[in-house]
């Protein structure tokens, strides 16, 4: 999508789309939302295992092509897959790369992007079946970069199954070995905060925390590490029949006001943390309507309930935020980024 200027300014924009599918041998809600190509991300999620049936897709909505080459992070290091070497993508298509095709077998891969010619857009399209029954699907966004502070609004803890971890939380740290303190703050300010669990990562290699022994509840996960790492969170709705699950993407700061997209879907919500600060956060319809506005404690975090549409965004303090939906058999978020027309003023020297 694009957006003209308008007096000479840049115009916000903001889009997201979501999608169920039920049939046989597929079920389950996901939800994405527009942003901004990248020379380089990172796609935390999904596995190359049995039941699995991941792809890494690949879009370039520039005017020129692309050349993509994909790294994939396992239990054996990372590695470069001829798969993932020397992609070609055109100037305004996608090229669709199973993930199983990069790396087979395994349960906790990470993949980073980089582009030469023009920034891609990068997703993973995931799905599950366990033993003949569909377990959900999800569009997973990406990260732009590692980073020693990893923040996930909105992460819905629903089951811990039967002896199966229904919440975990995927980390790498690609360049060096660090260790990475996990904390687990409640979206209701009633609930209780779980003590912060230290990680040991080892340089290139991804590592995973079980988070099930948590309340059922809404959550924020919060992760800095001594060197810059990636992660997401993963939860599901259940094991059986009709489960879905999701992947919760790091959201980056929003400093600025934006304009953010809630695309269509059950239980809908604008998850908001703070760092240092306490906040008093601002959503406004851009189509009419009543603002809503939230306090946020420093610190902590808050869930304000809104319909789909396009809202403005504003907060005095920074502040991280996503989109996070939560129904029966249906579960998705995706970051919030801010908008282009958010950033600053670019200086040109001579």
């Amino acid at each position: 999508m694009r957006a003209a200027p308008q007096d000479r300014s840049e115009t916000p924009l903001a889009a997201a789309g979501s999608a169920t599918v039920a049939s046989d041998d597929l079920v389950g809600f996901s939800a994405s939302a527009c942003r901004p190509p990248e020379a380089e991300s990172w796609l935390v999620g999904g596995a190359s295992t049995t039941g699995a049936n991941d792809l890494v897709v690949l879009a370039n909505p520039g005017d020129v092509p692309a050349t993509v080459q994909l790294s994939v992070y396992g239990a054996q290091g990372v590695s470069t897959p001829p798969g993932g070497q020397n992609l070609v993508v055109p100037a305004r298509e996608r090229k669709v790369v199973p993930l199983a095709g990069l790396l087979l077998g395994e349960e906790s891969p990470v993949v980073r992007v980089v582009s030469s010619g023009a920034p891609v857009h990068a997703s993973l399209q995931a799905s599950l079946t366990r033993l003949l029954l569909p377990g959900g699907t999800d569009q997973v966004a990406p990260l732009a970069q590692a980073d020693t502070r990893l923040v996930m609004p909105g992460v819905h803890v629903l089951t811990t199954g039967e002896g199966q971890a229904g919440t975990i939380v995927r980390l790498l740290s690609p360049g060096s070995d660090a260790t990475a303190t996990v904390r687990v703050i409640p979206v209701d300010a009633a609930g209780a905060e779980a003590a912060p669990t230290d990680v040991p990562l080892t340089a290139g290699l991804p590592t995973s925390l079980d988070l099930s022994g948590l309340a059922a509840g809404a959550y924020t996960v919060e992760v800095s590490a001594t060197a810059p790492i990636v992660g997401a969170t993963w939860s599901t709705t259940g094991f059986g029949e009709g489960a879905d699950f999701a992947w919760y993407v790091p959201a980056p700061r929003i400093t600025e006001p934006t304009v953010v997209a809630v695309a269509p879907g059950v239980g809908s919500s604008i998850v908001l943390a703070t760092e240092d600060a306490e906040a008093s956060v601002t959503l406004t319809p851009v189509d009419g309507g009543d603002a809503i506005t939230t306090a946020v404690p420093a610190g902590g975090t808050a869930a304000v309930a809104v319909a789909s549409g396009i809202y403005r965004l504003e907060s005095a303090e920074p502040v991280r935020a996503a989109v996070s939906y939560t129904g029966t058999g249906a579960l998705a978020a995706y970051p919030l980024w801010p908008a282009d027309a958010a950033a600053g003023a670019l200086t040109i020297l001579p």
